[in-house]
């Protein structure tokens, strides 16, 4: 059954989705003209193979809701900067993966690393790729060779959506402005008690004259779990970027995760909740062109950094052949891997080389990417540090190589603060201090953004 299809009483938000696509006579005179170009590619695999998001996957898939995709979005400034963001129905951004298709796009475009945003909705109905996450399940040899082949394929696709989105560079207007949606929630125990951000960032690129909307880029700190079955689907993120597709025909409407590593959508289990809840997100977009936008000046700059990250523990090879008798099935296959790397690769390393990237659009948005499973505090401090209202933070971006806790999370321990580097085969949880590593350095490349407009 096509989630599109599913009729649910959604009288309050369906009354928030009214649109008139003209702009305000002001926006357009105060907008100087940017280019846009989008591109759109299906994902699913060919054939049944793993999902990922749970450890206890397993079997392939056995169907789909609906297609998975790559949505690709061009940005051209006035002065001729270009830079490019992609949107994935995946659980991850695996590091080769991302290493592949930045050198491609640098070798065919010239575009560099800061160019380049990879971005996922971490849904947990999608495929397994060729990363570390991958080996917290038990896979048969015969499906790391699907898994493999697949990888192969989407990196050729990535690559190609991102050329056809700067082939499809045309005049174009942005706009900026925030909305809201209500249905994540803390899920660290007591659930529903801890911060939250019910933030949904937007920006609407129409042509020039205002008459048509031909891309949206929105976002939202919550995971993509509302369902663990055996499908392929895009979970809340794909059914709001569907609807929005629906109501604005030609538009490419393009999620992108933010700092939701603690946050679940609830309730959950049920596919019409997906489907309402990507409802509620689209109706917090379209809030937002019903408002008035804030246009998006002429300048651009992207910068691009990686900062040591140190764990706080590295165990020996003897440590880790008592971990291959331990009860725990997850502890077992880290061993195991942390072993075969040991022995292909050397030493384990004592850090890990985080990734942070910062855009700036004009004056009116600075855009904070963030690697890995990043949870919600660090959404709140650099929103509360770089201005409300303009500041964007999106997590799982670039690289997702497991959980990024705040120094209060690590703290306190639990999934998200210790054991979930577990099945993201990491030797040991985090060492102190790293929120203000990556909050320094987000700081730093801030000001480097400034430096790149004023010359």
């Amino acid at each position: 059954m096509k989630c599109s299809r599913l009729i649910m009483p959604l009288v309050l938000i369906c009354a928030a989705l009214a649109f008139t696509s003209e702009l305000p006579a002001a926006e357009k005179a105060a907008t100087p003209l940017w280019s846009a170009g989008f591109a759109k590619v299906v994902i699913t695999p060919d054939e049944p193979q793993f999902l990922s998001g749970y450890g206890g996957r397993d079997k392939p898939v056995e169907g789909k809701v609906s297609d998975l995709f790559a949505r690709a979005i061009a940005l051209r400034s006035p002065g001729n900067k270009t830079v490019v963001m992609v949107s994935t129905d995946l659980i991850g951004i695996p590091a080769k993966m991302a290493q592949f298709v930045c050198d491609a796009v640098e070798q065919q475009h010239g575009l560099t690393r800061a160019d380049i945003m990879l971005t996922c909705s971490h849904t947990h109905c999608g495929p397994a790729l060729d990363d570390e996450l991958s080996y917290m399940m038990n896979v048969p040899d015969d499906e790391w060779e699907k898994i493999r082949k697949y990888q192969l394929v989407l990196n050729d696709k990535l690559i190609r959506v991102i050329s056809d989105a700067i082939a499809d560079l045309q005049p174009a207007l942005l706009a900026t402005g925030i909305g809201k949606a209500e249905f994540a929630v803390n899920r660290r125990p007591p659930i529903g008690v801890g911060p939250i951000d019910h933030e949904v960032p937007v920006l609407r690129i129409t042509t020039p004259d205002g008459q048509q909307v031909r891309g949206i880029v929105f976002g939202y700190a919550c995971h993509c779990t509302v369902m663990s079955f055996f499908q392929w689907w895009g979970d809340y993120a794909g059914e709001a970027s569907q609807f929005l597709e629906e109501r604005h025909p030609g538009a490419t409407a393009l999620f992108f995760a933010g700092c939701g590593a603690d946050q679940n959508p609830l309730p959950r289990r049920k596919l019409e909740l997906g489907v309402k809840y990507g409802r509620m997100l689209a109706a917090g977009v379209e809030e937002v062109f019903d408002g008035t936008m804030t246009p998006v000046g002429p300048e651009l700059s992207a910068v691009f950094r990686r900062v040591d990250l140190e764990f706080q523990h590295i165990p020996s090879s003897e440590e880790l052949q008592a971990d291959l008798k331990s009860k725990n099935a997850y502890a077992v296959r880290r061993a195991q891997r942390l072993l075969d790397r040991l022995k292909q690769e050397g030493p384990l390393s004592a850090t890990y080389p985080y990734p942070v990237q910062v855009w700036k659009l004009g004056t009116e948005l600075t855009w904070v990417a963030l690697g890995g499973e990043v949870v919600v505090d660090y959404s709140l401090r650099l929103k509360s540090e770089l201005g409300r209202g303009k500041t964007w933070v999106t997590g799982y971006a670039n690289d997702v190589m497991c959980y990024i806790p705040s120094e209060r999370v690590l703290e306190e321990g639990g999934y998200e603060g210790a054991s979930s580097m577990i099945p993201y085969q990491q030797p040991s949880s985090w060492k102190t201090g790293l929120e203000a590593r990556i909050v320094d350095t987000v700081q730093a490349l801030v000001n480097e953004t400034s430096k790149v407009r004023a010359e």
